[in-house]
């Protein structure tokens, strides 16, 4: 059975890993009584066996063992969304065949962390700017302005920045951060400034402040894989989104 949850503690459940840590972290930022996002949670027996989540059309499932992956097809369909997010094999058990894909890696620790000074906030243009200039889809930029100000003014997010003379060099997020697990992403640096570790440097540091928890991160193409193995991470994975 799947149904709306009432309370975020209904999500203690969920495993360390990064869909987990995405879902948490959103329930822990707009909460469970707002239209635009929404928590189920599938129980078979009566034990809680996956989560889905759905902020403004976009959608994340997290499965442990013994999910009823043929009710939770159905549901997802029958719910709704834009785009869809989970491990590669939850996709396939879904039914959904990948619009993207590609490796899910874990910090596993040794990051070394330079002397470069790093700022924890700066001009939210900026940082979409960078992000767009870099290849990365964010959409209007009002609501990616509200989505990650929300997150941050809760703390389910945090932000590490690299800024020159008034100018942003590099940046990086904690994008969300649950209670066992933490996603990092949004990574980019300025064509101007690359070849300087400031990726290296920012992505690291918050690995280590984090590394109470489990952290992972999503390479965004196959070739980053080896990159972020240089900074402490391991392939544990592969994450899939299906658009529609």
């Amino acid at each position: 059975m799947v149904r709306l949850i009432e309370d975020k503690t209904e999500l203690d459940f969920l495993p360390a890993d990064p869909y987990a840590a995405r879902i948490a972290a959103l329930a822990d930022t707009y909460g469970t009584e707002r239209s635009f996002a929404m928590f189920w949670v599938q129980a078979v027996d009566g034990v809680p066996v996956a989560a889905v989540c759905r902020v403004d059309g976009s959608m994340t499932v997290c499965c442990i063992e013994n999910a009823d992956f043929s009710e939770l097809s159905a549901f997802v369909n029958a719910v709704g969304f834009l785009s869809l997010t989970s491990d590669a094999e939850v996709m396939k058990k879904l039914g959904f065949k990948p619009s993207k894909t590609s490796f899910t890696v874990e910090y596993k620790g040794g990051a070394v962390i330079g002397k470069t000074e790093k700022v924890r906030d700066c001009d939210k243009r900026k940082i979409y700017d960078l992000l767009s200039l870099c290849g990365f889809e964010l959409g209007d930029y009002n609501a990616f302005l509200a989505d990650v100000c929300a997150r941050l003014n809760k703390g389910t997010a945090s932000l590490s920045a690299v800024v020159n003379n008034n100018e942003l060099r590099a940046c990086a997020f904690a994008l969300f951060e649950g209670t066992k697990s933490v996603l990092l992403g949004a990574v980019a640096t300025n064509p101007s400034a690359r070849g300087r570790g400031y990726a290296s440097e920012l992505v690291g540091t918050l690995a280590e402040e984090k590394s109470d928890k489990k952290v992972f991160l999503f390479c965004r193409n196959d070739s980053l894989a080896e990159f972020y193995a240089k900074i402490g991470f391991e392939k544990v994975g592969c994450w899939a989104v299906f658009e529609k």
